[in-house]
């Protein structure tokens, strides 16, 4: 069953993305080139609706006729559904018509609401509401996060795909085949996709995608460490989001630093910087695709060790090893004039 969840979607978006594309150049569902983005030429950004459309329709395939569900059961696979699809229809909006700050972060939040009806509610010995409040926040963070990372051909694409792909097998090791199977739906419709959208991209995930994926993956790494038994194992499903964080940190910190406003866009990202190092975009990504397989096999390692001392030496030396690497980033000229520039 898991084998097929995965080749099904990855066959389905193979088939279905070169359809998308010549969907949205007939419709106009197009993004056209802006100073701070890096195509130069009206790109189709359907990616996200064949993503889900494949990944949906593949895993309910493979999941049909199976006897249960382990993880998905009690209408939690209903509730997460709804989230993802509140989450593509805000993003679809917002690629053809544009958004507000308000209404985008009201469909976030309806998203949240959706993962928290699934039980996806961290138990961290806190009051119930507050707990809700910080996995909210989170989630809203992140969704956030990997908006802000789908500014380079694959990135989120990949990873995305190599962080569903851990937490399914987080899935796996605590029983939720049902759960494993749908994540690894998603992963796999990721792959699919891939080859259109990197190194040359004929296709992008936009908003629909990248809000989607998101929500995808907090979804995903909630419901693993709600499935870890109760120790410092729990620390492992959370080190597949580590980039997306550290590239939002990087970018509130070096905005504030310059004297910009965080929600200004530009080519200052944390990616953009290790380009302009590595000379090359391609490898830049790759090299972001491995740093997030390195994380979320230190998650594992975490996971089954379960104990303090590796959980906290594996995070210390992460923690030490991005903060340097933010730091000499920082020091690396961005595309973005400062604001004596700019004036």
């Amino acid at each position: 069953m898991l084998i097929v969840a995965f080749a099904l979607p990855l066959a389905l978006a193979l088939l279905l993305t070169p359809l998308a594309i010549r969907l949205a150049w007939v419709v106009g569902w197009l993004d056209h080139p802006e100073a701070r983005k890096l195509h130069t030429s009206a790109t189709a950004v359907l990616g996200g609706v064949v993503v889900f459309v494949a990944a949906v329709a593949g895993g309910a395939i493979a999941l049909h006729g199976a006897p249960h569900s382990p993880g998905l059961e009690g209408g939690r696979g209903l509730f997460l559904l709804a989230g993802a699809v509140v989450s593509l229809a805000w993003g679809l909006w917002d690629d053809r018509f544009g958004m507000g700050v308000r209404p985008k972060l009201l469909g976030q939040l309806l998203a949240g609401a959706c993962l928290l009806a699934a039980g996806a509610i961290p138990e961290l010995g806190l009051p119930v509401w507050l707990e809700a409040l910080l996995a909210l926040f989170a989630l809203v963070s992140l969704m956030n996060a990997v908006n802000f990372l789908d500014n380079m051909n694959g990135a989120v694409g990949g990873i995305a795909a190599v962080t569903l792909l851990a937490s399914a097998g987080h899935a796996w090791m605590s029983g939720s085949a049902g759960l494993a199977a749908a994540e690894l739906a998603l992963a796999g419709a990721c792959v699919g996709f891939l080859p259109f959208n990197f190194p040359r991209a004929r296709i992008f995930l936009g908003d629909a995608g990248s809000l989607l994926l998101g929500y995808s993956l907090g979804a995903s790494v909630a419901l693993a460490y709600a499935g870890t038994r109760s120790g410092w194992g729990r620390v492992g499903p959370l080190f597949g989001l580590v980039f997306p964080a550290f590239d939002l940190i990087f970018v509130v910190v070096t905005r504030i630093r310059d004297g910009r406003k965080v929600s200004q866009g530009g080519k200052d990202h944390s990616n953009h910087r290790l380009a302009r190092v590595l000379s090359c975009p391609i490898r830049t990504v790759i090299l972001v695709w491995c740093i997030t397989a390195a994380l979320c096999a230190s998650g594992f390692v975490v996971r089954s060790l379960n104990r303090p001392l590796p959980a906290l030496l594996v995070s210390g030396l992460w923690i030490l090893t991005l903060s340097w690497a933010g730091f000499r980033l920082s020091s690396v000229p961005s595309d973005v004039p400062s604001p004596s520039e700019r004036s």
